[in-house]
């Protein structure tokens, strides 16, 4: 079986480059993201919409409510080697996404070492300006209300009802953002959904900001 893996940091266009190389092969996808996991938190973890799927199958490792936690590393792992041996019969796969604990366990597994044929694409972080740029633009996606899912902001609403996820959402990239900035300007956590313009720059620039430190901190790992 042939295997594509394709990683690199967040915003760095995995998912576009995934989508590209399943509609050549017809291959499917395996999102190696754990917190893609959760549906609950589809936007702000960067599930992609189906129309921008274009018609190819992208696979996720679990499917579980945000109370549950994210799903641990070796759990993930699990289920990667579980959904590939299903497909073993396939011409092959695409394995996408950049988490570091994923990645390393994948390292770590004599799973991997035969049977295989890989060609490996790594995506690099770039231009801090030009990344910034790119984060800023998935950052206002983000934020936009439309019909096919709650913004961010919308998921990051309904589920503080909840005191279970709060936790939770404190240790997920942009949702982490959003509190921080909640509570720093006094703002209960309903009210980001009635932000001004210029407070929702101000958000969507410290996101960005953030997406940028973690891409940093991966890029290191990475290497």
């Amino acid at each position: 079986m042939r295997i594509c893996l394709i990683y690199g940091p967040t915003c760095s266009g995995k998912t576009d480059f995934a989508i590209q190389v399943a509609r050549d092969t017809g291959w499917p996808v395996i999102a190696l993201d754990r917190v893609q996991c959760c549906p609950q938190v589809a936007t702000g973890s960067g599930r992609p919409l189906e129309r921008e799927l274009q018609f190819t199958q992208r696979i996720y490792l679990d499917s579980r409510p945000l109370a549950a936690g994210v799903i641990e590393p070796e759990a993930a792992h699990l289920q990667l080697k579980s959904q590939v041996e299903r497909r073993k019969s396939e011409s092959g796969l695409i394995l996408e996404g950049g988490s570091i604990s994923l990645l390393n366990s994948m390292a770590r597994s004599c799973y991997w070492d035969g049977g295989f044929q890989w060609h490996i694409k790594r995506l690099r972080l770039g231009c801090p300006d030009l990344f910034l740029a790119r984060a800023k633009r998935r950052v206002m996606e983000m934020l936009a209300i439309r019909e096919e899912r709650p913004s961010l902001l919308q998921e990051l609403a309904d589920l503080w009802k909840e005191d279970a996820n709060g936790p939770i959402l404190e240790d997920i990239d942009g949702y982490r953002c959003t509190i921080r900035f909640a509570r720093e300007r006094n703002l209960a956590i309903s009210a980001l959904l009635r932000l001004s313009p210029e407070r929702q720059q101000e958000l969507i620039e410290a996101i960005a900001d953030e997406y940028l430190e973690h891409a940093n901190w991966q890029e290191r790992d990475f290497s």
